[in-house]
């Protein structure tokens, strides 16, 4: 009778043979995917760095309003249901608001990022 044992060593030893000729596109095709994410967290980063620095906000405050409008991009992206959405631009609005940061350049970040205004 065989070994069970010796079976099992078999059988993941093949499929380890089998999945050293898959990795490499793999992981090819996964750093595809994060080099285009970085590149477009990039753009959005300076989108709203410009936009800053139009409206003449210190450069101290940038990494506030950046926080904002980051949860406010990811919110956009997550989030299917159009109420959902209200309700978290509703809660991220207050949170921000309550670190003193100025509302006129939030409504300026909420134009510029805002991109969904109906279900469809």
């Amino acid at each position: 009778m065989s070994d069970p044992r010796g079976v099992k060593k078999y059988e993941r030893r093949v499929h380890f043979i089998k999945l050293i000729r898959v990795l490499p596109k793999i992981k090819r095709d996964h750093d595809d995917y994060a080099v285009a994410g970085v590149v477009q967290a990039g753009f959005f980063e300076e989108k709203i760095r410009g936009l800053l620095c139009e409206l003449g906000v210190y450069a101290d405050l940038h990494h506030q309003y950046l926080a904002y409008a980051e949860a406010l991009d990811k919110s956009q992206r997550d989030l299917a249901f159009m109420v959902d959405l209200i309700r978290e631009h509703q809660i991220l609005r207050d949170r921000f608001e309550r670190r003193a940061l100025d509302p006129d350049v939030l409504d300026a970040i909420d134009q510029a990022v805002i991109y969904r205004t109906t279900n469809y």
